[in-house]
């Protein structure tokens, strides 16, 4: 049995999270396993950052900061452009997408999106699918994205109850309509 989520109906962040969380549960229920690759490569590029700190670190203990500001200087540079990348990489690749997910029995990838707009209660989902790489036999479908405006009074009772079952209801049809979008 899913557990009962209640959040504070005020804010906007708060339905955002719950209804994020609500679409990942749903797409994982129907097969989809989330793939990492944004988490992957913002850990990979934090790694980088302190492994170099981390060498500067046991330079710096061994030797005198005379001899050791040099690396001192290299360090602190990667640390900040491998920041910086991640950064970049989270406002231009990754943008608002929160979920990627495969179904190999299907044979597509769908990725979800979800924004908010400040101090307006609406939850704004983009839906996209796309043919794993490298399968020959998948349909194909199109990869324009479906998108979706709901208020979140739609899917939360007065005293902030999460209506799973309107909110499932309301996300198979979406992602049903994007399997039958016609390529324009």
């Amino acid at each position: 049995m899913q557990s009962k989520v209640v959040v504070n109906t005020s804010s906007v962040g708060e339905l955002k999270t719950a209804c994020d969380a609500g679409l990942k549960e749903f797409l994982k229920e129907r097969g989809y396993e989330e793939m990492h690759t944004h988490t992957d490569v913002k850990l990979v590029l934090g790694y980088l950052g302190i492994i170099f700190c981390a060498v500067d670190f046991a330079y710096s203990w061994k030797y005198p900061f005379s001899q050791t500001k040099w690396f001192s200087y290299i360090s602190v540079s990667v640390y900040a452009v491998t920041s910086a990348l991640a950064l970049i990489y989270s406002y231009v690749v990754q943008r608002d997408t929160f979920f990627v997910g495969y179904n190999k029995a299907k044979g597509h990838i769908v990725s979800a999106g979800a924004r908010t707009e400040r101090n307006e209660p609406t939850y704004r989902l983009t839906l996209t699918t796309r043919p794993i790489r490298g399968r020959q036999d998948p349909p194909v479908y199109n990869s324009k994205p479906l998108e979706m405006k709901q208020p979140f009074a739609a899917w939360f009772h007065d005293d902030g109850e999460f209506a799973r079952q309107k909110f499932n209801s309301d996300i198979d049809t979406a992602i049903e309509a994007l399997f039958t979008k016609k390529t324009e």
